[in-house]
C-alpha cells in the first residue's frame, strides 16, 4: 500500500467488544497518522449483533467484504492456527493479539495494518484517552428519555450493571460465569458507606433478583427496556458505578472522566477454570476498586 497507511480493525461482537476494538485501532491510526477504518464483515445480516458506532465522532469508516471474499476470509481464519493473518484483498501488515494480557508488540506496527483481537485493555488506548473519549462520546445516539433521566440524577448516585440473562447460557457461563449476589451485596455496601448514596440505578435484564441485593433505607430504580447506547450513556452519568463482567459496563466506567468517582469491578471477571489460566491485570484502570 501506497501514500496514507491505513489501520483496519475486524470488529465482532456487542457494543463494549467493538468499543475496545475502535479504540485500539484509533489509537494506533492517531499514532501512526494513518486512516482508520473498521472491517465489519464477520457481523451476519440476521445476526444479533450489528455495527454499533455509526453516529460516534471516531472518524472511522467502514468497509465490508463481499459474500466470496467472507467465505475466503472464514476458510483462512480456520487455518491460520492463533496466526495474525490478513483478509483477502489486504496488502498491508496483519496483527493479531497474542492474548487477553496486553500485547506490546502492538508498538511496533508502522504502515498499514489489519488488526484482530478484543484489546481489552486501556493501555492499547491510554495515550489518547482524552480525545478518545471525545471520539467515543454516545451523547448523539441518545434519547430524549434517557436525557431526562440523567438530568434527574442526584449527586450521589451509583449506577449498577447487574448482567445475567446471557451469561447463564452455556456457551458463555463456561468462560464468563456468573457473578454472585455477594459481590453484588458487598460492593453496593461499600459504595453506600463510602460515598452515601442517595439512589442506585440498577441496568437490568433480571429486575426480579434487585430487591435481595439492596441495603435498607436506600432508594432503587431498575432501568430497563432502553437500547443499548442509552443504557451505557446513562450508566456513565451516574456519579459512581459498580460494573458487572461485560465489557458493556466498563466502558460506562471509562467514559466518565470525572475526578473522585468510585468504579468498583468484580475480580472474579472469568470463571473459576478460565481465570486460572489468564492474566486479567491489565484490564482494570488504575484507581477502580476490585471485589
Amino acid at each position: 500500500m501506497s501514500g496514507q497507511p491505513i489501520i483496519r480493525v475486524e470488529l465482532l461482537g456487542g457494543l463494549g467488544n467493538q468499543l475496545f476494538q475502535a479504540a485500539a485501532g484509533y489509537a494506533l491510526a492517531r499514532r501512526l497518522g494513518a486512516a482508520l477504518q473498521f472491517d465489519i464483515s464477520r457481523f451476519r445480516a440476521k445476526g444479533s449483533r450489528a455495527f454499533a458506532l455509526e453516529g460516534l465522532a471516531h472518524g472511522g469508516t467502514v468497509v465490508e467484504a463481499g459474500a466470496g471474499q467472507r467465505l475466503a476470509a472464514r476458510a483462512l481464519r480456520r487455518l491460520s492456527f492463533g496466526r495474525a493473518i490478513a483478509p483477502p484483498g489486504w496488502t498491508g501488515s496483519a496483527f493479531r493479539e497474542a492474548g487477553y494480557a496486553y500485547d506490546p508488540r502492538i508498538e511496533a506496527i508502522t504502515g498499514s495494518c489489519y488488526l484482530r483481537g478484543y484489546f481489552h485493555s486501556e493501555k492499547y488506548f491510554k495515550e489518547f484517552e482524552v480525545d478518545l473519549r471525545k471520539a467515543l462520546d454516545l451523547a448523539p445516539r441518545v434519547s430524549e428519555t434517557a436525557r431526562a433521566l440523567a438530568a434527574s440524577m442526584p449527586e450521589r448516585s451509583l449506577a449498577v450493571h447487574l448482567r445475567i440473562g446471557d451469561f447463564t447460557q452455556s456457551q458463555f457461563s463456561a468462560v464468563h460465569g456468573t457473578l454472585s449476589p455477594r459481590y453484588y451485596r458487598d460492593a453496593i455496601a461499600l459504595a453506600c458507606d463510602a460515598r452515601g448514596i442517595e439512589r442506585i440505578y440498577v441496568f437490568t435484564d433480571t429486575p426480579d433478583v434487585i430487591p435481595s441485593l439492596m441495603p435498607e433505607g436506600v432508594a432503587y430504580e431498575a432501568v430497563t427496556g432502553n437500547t443499548a447506547h442509552d443504557d451505557l450513556w446513562l450508566m456513565s452519568q451516574s456519579r459512581h458505578h459498580i460494573i458487572a463482567n461485560s465489557t458493556f459496563s466498563w466502558w460506562s466506567a471509562w467514559l466518565d472522566d470525572r475526578p473522585g468517582k468510585l468504579v468498583i469491578a468484580p475480580s472474579a471477571w472469568l470463571a473459576p477454570d478460565a481465570l486460572k489460566k489468564t492474566y486479567i491485570g491489565d484490564l482494570y484502570p488504575e484507581g477502580w476498586v476490585m471485589l
